[in-house]
């Protein structure tokens, strides 16, 4: 079956480029064709020296998508642009990530929705996200408008339980399953990555920037006499390494040979719990918590959760009480088949 796909993979950002591979590649293991829709929501507008610093990590995402991302569609500008000539193939797939977030997508949120081409094509999401707890209608789309496109939809699912919870309450959906993130249903990628070395050392992966937050790891690496590095950010600290431009490879490799990790990313968690790391999740955006305490409740392990402000002494404990990882790869095990389940599933009727 020829799939079109709408995620986002276009960003220079670790986690919606590993979840667009990994979501490619579970598709095509499963004996689908999967092309990438050219569908791609315009980078916000930044200063000529910012593009510069930035410009040797795009370099190395664009280097990712030229290798990985082969089947990709022509590109489309708009929603409008995809109505009148869209994607030819046998099913739209959107997820994961938070595809369903209009804060995101603006007004490319219907497209993520689906809302073009021919009707009786088989229409399903795999995972995808809200990205919240609430939906709230906006200028670009409303509750309404997406009932009627969800209405489309044959298979169903999505990545938080929130998102269940959105589907049933809000939009009436019945019939609509709970799946991994993509990330999560491989082992490893060690297709990517080679074998991990371990690096003794305390991995940080902060997308929201504080000051207070970095201060508080000096003390915890200074307490635990571990080196601490930062990843994923050109922001130079004193006392901690930086580590810019970083690969897509090179980031997964830094989080999964770390000693400790400290994050506020979902993708972070999610490579963090793949390689059995100790690590401790700093709320950043309290807004998008839901999603990282969603996968943590579903692995049993919602515990690992600070505060902004969190005391240093309280994040080292969290470190050095060992996550019960031989259970949680259990569930992982049983949510894999779960998902791959589903994936199955999606057949044309």
């Amino acid at each position: 079956m020829k799939i079109a796909l709408l995620t986002y993979f276009a960003a220079d950002n670790y986690g919606a480029t590993l979840q667009a591979y990994a979501t490619i590649k579970a598709f095509e293991q499963c004996g689908h064709e999967v092309e990438l829709v050219n569908f791609v929501i315009p980078e916000p507008p930044r200063s000529k020296a910012k593009n510069l610093l930035l410009y040797p990590k795009h370099l190395k995402f664009k280097r990712f998508r030229k290798v990985y991302f082969k089947h990709l569609s022509r590109r489309y500008y708009s929603v409008e642009d995809l109505r009148q000539s869209p994607p030819i193939a046998d099913c739209y797939l959107v997820g994961s990530d938070q595809t369903w977030n209009p804060e995101i997508s603006k007004h490319m949120a219907p497209g993520f929705f689906l809302d073009f081409g021919d009707e009786n094509i088989l229409r399903a999401s795999y995972a995808a996200s809200f990205g919240k707890e609430d939906w709230e209608d906006t200028q670009w789309i409303s509750s309404e408008e997406v009932k009627q496109m969800l209405d489309k939809f044959i298979y169903l699912s999505v990545r938080e339980s929130s998102g269940m919870k959105l589907l049933k309450d809000r939009f009436g959906v019945k019939n609509a399953f709970q799946v991994l993130d993509p990330v999560l249903l491989f082992d490893n990628y060690i297709e990517l990555t080679g074998k991990i070395k371990r690096s003794n050392e305390l991995v940080l992966y902060k997308l929201y920037d504080s000051s207070s937050f970095y201060s508080q790891c000096r003390e915890i690496g200074k307490k635990l006499s571990l080196p601490i590095r930062s990843i994923g950010s050109i922001r130079r600290i004193r006392g901690i390494k930086c580590t810019y431009p970083e690969s897509i490879e090179g980031w997964i490799r830094r989080i999964a040979g770390a000693e400790y990790v400290i994050t506020d990313s979902f993708h972070g968690t999610v490579v963090s719990i793949l390689y059995g790391r100790q690590f401790v999740v700093s709320v950043g955006n309290p807004k998008l918590i839901t999603r990282i305490m969603s996968l943590l409740e579903l692995l049993g392990i919602p515990d690992r959760v600070v505060g902004e402000g969190f005391d240093a002494g309280n994040v080292i404990a969290k470190l050095l009480q060992p996550i019960d990882y031989e259970g949680v790869h259990e569930k992982l095990v049983e949510l894999r088949e779960d998902s791959f389940r589903f994936i199955n599933s999606i057949v044309p009727i």
